[in-house]
């Protein structure tokens, strides 16, 4: 097996990238296995490069950062360390959605870029767009970050994804065959955990036998737990990747034990792609130094090594639309010491993310939180704010939407539609408008609560 994967990997995966303008992915990887081996300065002297290097092309290119600059009275070579660039304004959804356009670079135009929908689970997804040289390189991370595990491209990897928005297409017979037989990859659709449904993914799984899985470990927790109560024989593997969603411990457990091998933390997201991830030391998740520049602040001001602070990402590879300091709407805490690894990346904390339970339907079928946030965000038409969704009980949902954008009975009925094509027509779901959202203590700001789900576990 790993001859024929090494077959795919060096004579067919080349062609296949190739064909679809994806050759330099490869190359990419290749870069990254060597510089994540570099001594910590000379990362930090390259992502400083980079920073500059995106905010001279930033004000050359696009309107928005160049009246920013004009506002601010400054231009990027007055910007001359990290201080300076800390001082740089906050860059948020709301600006995506009133200047998306003007942040898309001159050198490029809607056709020869990507379109990418922002995360779901904090409010209305927002369009942006990325070049198909950032989308190569994230690839070649990709690869770097599963290579921690023992994956390398080609070996069978199944992802289990409550995404909708990132399902492939059913495609050609040879799209599919592509996919299962020479990228070796196959993804379920796993937002509801039904039984007939986790039963038609056991039964393919089993067949394809993968060697790894890429998960939302929400998604995969009922899996596990539908293979436990029905006494089905599990896979052996060789690692799984958790991203996503946080990682509990409980979760990571329970994985490990089931499937006899290692589990692996990873942070990333739609907009910037992976960000951090463990290695085999699992003392941290290694921040990739090399495409993103990560601040961890709280009021505006950096938080000490150990604190918990929100999360600011710079994106160092997608020059089509510059993405500087954009506040991704998570929390993690930076880590002040290096990976016994031999790795010279930065380190952050595992457990990244906002928190979310997982919901009933009146039938008592139990489903991923995530689900609600990603069919609840998807029509451009519908703007709706900030939302947490509140399960009082089997029937009765309360939703909470910020006044921002001011929501109208368009959206009402949307939610009200969207919500009855998932959980049924039995439900009840009262909205209220509200000028913001209550966070946890710790900060985090939870997008589905079950009041339920304690008596439910």
């Amino acid at each position: 097996m790993g001859l024929y994967s090494a077959g795919l990997r060096t004579f067919v995966l080349p062609l296949l990238l190739k064909r679809d303008n994806r050759q330099k992915a490869l190359r990419y990887y290749r870069f990254f296995e060597r510089s994540q081996y570099w001594p910590r300065d000379m990362l930090v002297e390259y992502q400083w490069a980079k920073i500059r290097e995106l905010l001279d092309y930033s004000y050359k290119n696009s309107r928005y950062y160049r009246n920013l600059f004009a506002r601010l009275g400054t231009k990027p070579e007055e910007i001359r360390n990290i201080d300076d660039f800390a001082g740089l304004p906050i860059l948020t959804r709301d600006h995506l959605f009133e200047h998306r356009l003007d942040i898309l670079s001159s050198e490029y135009d809607l056709a020869n870029v990507q379109e990418v929908l922002t995360g779901g689970t904090t409010g209305q997804q927002a369009i942006l767009h990325r070049s198909y040289d950032s989308y190569n390189i994230k690839a070649g991370l990709a690869w770097r970050h599963e290579s921690w595990m023992g994956r390398r491209p080609c070996d069978k990897m199944a992802f289990f994804w409550p995404a909708h928005v990132d399902l492939y297409d059913a495609g050609s017979w040879k799209t599919q065959f592509k996919r299962r037989y020479l990228e070796r990859e196959v993804m379920y659709y796993s937002g509801t955990f039904a039984p007939e449904i986790m039963r038609r993914f056991y039964d393919d799984v089993t067949r394809f036998r993968p060697s790894y899985f890429k998960v939302f470990p929400n998604a995969l927790f009922g899996f596990a737990q539908f293979l436990t109560e029905h006494k089905l024989k599990p896979l052996k593997l060789k690692g799984i990747l958790s991203t996503g969603e946080p990682l509990f411990e409980n979760q990571r457990r329970l994985f490990e034990e089931l499937f006899q091998c290692r589990v692996f933390d990873m942070y990333g997201s739609r907009e910037v792609g992976n960000t951090s991830s463990e290695c085999e030391a699992h003392e941290g998740l290694h921040i990739a130094m090399e495409t993103s520049y990560v601040e961890f602040v709280r009021d505006g001001k950096a938080v000490a090594p150990g604190e918990e602070g929100e999360i600011l990402i710079t994106d160092l590879t997608n020059f089509a639309f510059p993405m500087i300091r954009y506040r991704i709407n998570d929390y993690g805490i930076p880590l002040d010491k290096r990976c016994s690894c031999g790795r010279q990346l930065s380190l952050m904390s595992p457990g990244i993310g906002r928190l979310f339970d997982d919901i009933w339907r009146p039938d008592g079928v139990k489903l991923s939180g995530n689900l609600l946030g990603y069919h609840l965000t998807t029509d451009h038409e519908i703007h709706i704010g900030q939302m947490q969704i509140i399960q009082e009980s089997l029937t009765d949902f309360k939703i909470l939407i910020t006044d921002r954008p001011e929501p109208n009975q368009k959206s009402f009925e949307f939610i009200r539609k969207k919500m009855a094509t998932i959980l049924g027509d039995r439900i009840k779901v009262d909205i209220e408008v509200v000028r913001e959202i209550p966070r946890e203590k710790s900060g985090k700001m939870r997008y589905v609560v079950s009041k339920i789900a304690s008596s439910r576990t």
